[in-house]
C-alpha cells in the first residue's frame, strides 16, 4: 500500500494527515498552535514553535498510522495564506516573529496610495494590511541596521516549512501564496519588478514561483527517514476550493478561523472593485485557475469569542432561530475585511435593550457570519450569476447557521460532506503529481451532506439584511 502525508498548517493549529491512495485515513495528528499579541491589532505567531509542530504533527501520525515511512510517496502542504515570516539564511534563524494574516498593524501603505489602481491591476488585490507586503516592509524596516538583505529569505509559512523540509536547499511558494503577496502579477505569473522597485524589494529574498503542482523538491532524511518529494503547495482556501470540486462558475464558502468565500471563474481574471482577483489554483503553468474572493477575518473567531466570554453549551447545535434577531453583532475584532476593508472598525454590538439576554447576544454572534458572508455573495451577483454555495469548515456543522446563511442570502447551500476539505484538495493534488489520478478523476470525488434552501420571502430579506448594514456602518472608522 502507498500513501500521501498532507500537512495542513493553519491558524490555531498544524495537523498532519496520512492518506492512502483509496482517500481513506491512516493516520493524523493535530498540534495546538498559540498566538501573540504584543499591542492592539497585532497578531503573530513563534516561527520555531510552528516549525515544531509541523515535524510533532508528522512524525505522530506516521506512528498512529503504523506504517513504514518508505510507503509515503509525497508530501503536499496546505498553509494559511498572507502570514509572513522572514529569516537568515545562514544561521537559519527567523529574524522577527510570523506576522499573522490577521495582523492589523500600522504600515506606510498610505505612503503608496496613488499607486494602488495599479496594485491592484496588476496584482488583484485592494491594497491593505491583509497581504504579505506590508508585513515585508515592516520587518525590513525594523531590522535594516542589524541584518545584510543578502543574508535574507522572506515567505509565507509553506516558504518557511519548505526550506526547513529541505534541510535549507530549496527556497520555494506557489502561485496560489505568492498571489496574496501584493508584489506577484497574476497575469504574467512572476515577480512583478515594477512592484519591486517601487517598494524597495529585493528579489533575492523572495521564493522561486512555481504551480500547486510542482516538484517543489525533496526532503531531508533526517526528519522523514527517506527522502520523499514535496509534489503539492497551495493555500488553503485554495485546497478547500480544490477538495470541494469548485468547477468554473461555482462559489464555495470555508468557515475557520475566518471566512473566505471563493468563486471559480476559470482561466479568466474577472475584476470587482469590492473583491479581490487572485490564483485558484494551478495544475500546471499552463493549466491555472482563477476567483473571485471576499475574505472575512471572523467566523470560527467569533465563535471562540463568545464562548469565551458568554458560556454556552453545545455550540455547534445552538439554535439562533430561538433568539431575537433585533441584536446585531458587527465582529470587527481586527477590522473588517471585503467587502469594506477597513482598519479601522472595530467590533460593536447594538440593538440591547433590558429584555437582552446572553443567547441573544450569542445568537446575533452566529449570524455575524451568514450577514458577512451575504456581503460577499452580493458583490459577487453582481458579476457571476450565483445559484448556489459549497461549504466547508467548523462553522458549517451548525444546521441552523448554515439556514440562516441561506434564508439571508436568498440561494441554497450545499454543505459538504467532508467538512475538512483543506487537506482533502492537497490530497488530491498530490495524487495528480504522483500519476495516481488524473484532474478529471477528482470531479468525482465531492459528495454533498445536504441541502439547506431559502425559507423566508424576500421583504424580510430585505428588512434584516439592511438593519445589518446599518450596524456596519456605526462600527466603521472607529479608530
Amino acid at each position: 500500500m502507498e500513501y500521501i502525508l498532507t500537512i495542513d498548517q493553519g491558524t490555531t493549529s498544524t495537523r498532519s494527515i496520512i492518506y492512502d491512495t483509496g482517500g481513506n485515513i491512516a493516520g493524523m495528528s493535530r498540534c495546538k498552535l498559540n498566538q501573540v499579541y504584543p499591542e492592539n491589532g497585532w497578531v503573530e505567531q513563534l516561527p520555531d514553535k510552528l516549525w515544531e509542530s509541523v515535524i510533532k504533527s508528522m512524525k505522530d501520525a506516521i506512528s498512529i498510522a503504523d506504517i513504514d515511512v518508505k510507503s509515503i510517496i509525497s508530501i503536499g502542504i496546505t498553509n494559511q495564506r498572507e502570514s509572513t515570516v522572514l529569516w537568515n539564511k545562514r544561521t537559519g534563524k527567523p529574524v522577527y516573529n510570523i506576522i499573522s494574516w490577521q495582523d492589523r498593524r500600522e504600515n506606510d501603505l498610505n505612503k503608496f496610495r496613488e499607486y494602488f489602481d495599479i496594485i491592484k491591476d496588476k496584482t488583484g488585490l485592494i491594497p491593505d494590511a491583509y497581504f504579505s507586503l506590508p508585513k515585508i516592509l515592516w520587518i525590513l524596516n525594523r531590522i535594516k541596521n542589524t541584518e545584510n538583505t543578502g543574508d535574507l529569505l522572506a515567505g509565507t509559512v509553506d516558504s518557511w516549512i519548505l526550506w526547513k523540509l529541505t534541510g535549507g536547499k530549496i527556497h520555494a511558494t506557489d502561485y496560489t501564496n505568492a498571489s496574496r503577496t501584493m508584489l506577484f502579477n497574476i497575469h504574467t505569473l512572476n515577480w512583478d519588478y515594477d512592484l519591486l522597485n517601487l517598494f524597495k524589494i529585493p528579489e533575492n529574498i523572495l521564493p522561486d514561483v512555481y504551480p500547486s503542482g510542482y516538484n517543489f523538491g525533496y526532503t531531508d532524511i533526517k526528519f522523514t527517514g527517506k527522502s520523499i518529494p514535496v509534489n503539492a503547495i497551495m493555500g488553503d482556501q485554495n485546497a478547500s476550493m480544490l477538495g470541494q470540486n469548485v468547477n468554473t462558475g461555482d462559489i464555495k464558502n470555508t468557515y475557520g478561523t475566518g471566512a473566505f468565500i471563493m468563486a471559480n471563474t476559470g482561466n479568466e481574471i474577472k475584476k470587482s472593485d469590492k473583491l479581490i482577483s487572485t490564483l485558484g489554483y494551478s495544475i500546471s503553468r499552463n493549466d491555472v485557475y482563477y476567483a473571485l474572493e471576499g475574505s472575512i477575518m471572523n467566523s470560527g473567531s467569533v465563535f471562540e469569542w463568545l464562548n469565551n466570554v458568554i458560556k454556552i453549551k453545545n455550540i455547534e447545535n445552538f439554535n439562533i432561530y430561538d433568539y431575537k434577531n433585533d441584536v446585531f453583532f458587527v465582529p470587527a475584532f481586527s477590522g473588517l475585511g471585503s467587502p469594506y476593508w477597513d482598519d479601522h472598525a472595530r467590533g460593536l454590538i447594538i440593538g440591547i435593550t433590558r429584555e437582552t439576554g446572553p443567547e441573544d447576544i450569542f445568537a446575533s454572534g452566529i449570524r455575524s457570519i451568514g450577514f458577512q458572508t451575504a456581503d460577499v455573495i452580493n458583490e459577487i451577483k453582481k458579476i457571476l450569476k450565483v445559484n448556489e454555495i459549497k461549504t466547508d469548515g467548523g462553522g458549517s456543522k451548525n444546521d441552523h447557521l448554515m439556514q440562516f446563511q441561506a434564508d439571508i442570502s436568498g440561494i441554497r447551500i450545499l454543505r459538504s460532506g467532508n467538512i475538512e476539505n483543506t487537506s482533502t484538495g492537497i490530497y488530491y493534488l498530490s495524487g495528480i503529481k504522483s500519476d495516481l489520478w488524473d484532474f478529471q478523476d477528482i470531479k468525482n470525488f465531492w459528495k454533498y451532506d445536504r441541502i439547506f434552501y431559502p425559507s423566508i420571502d424576500e421583504n424580510t430579506r430585505y428588512n434584516i439584511y439592511n438593519r445589518w448594514g446599518e450596524a456596519v456602518k456605526r462600527s466603521m472608522k472607529w479608530l
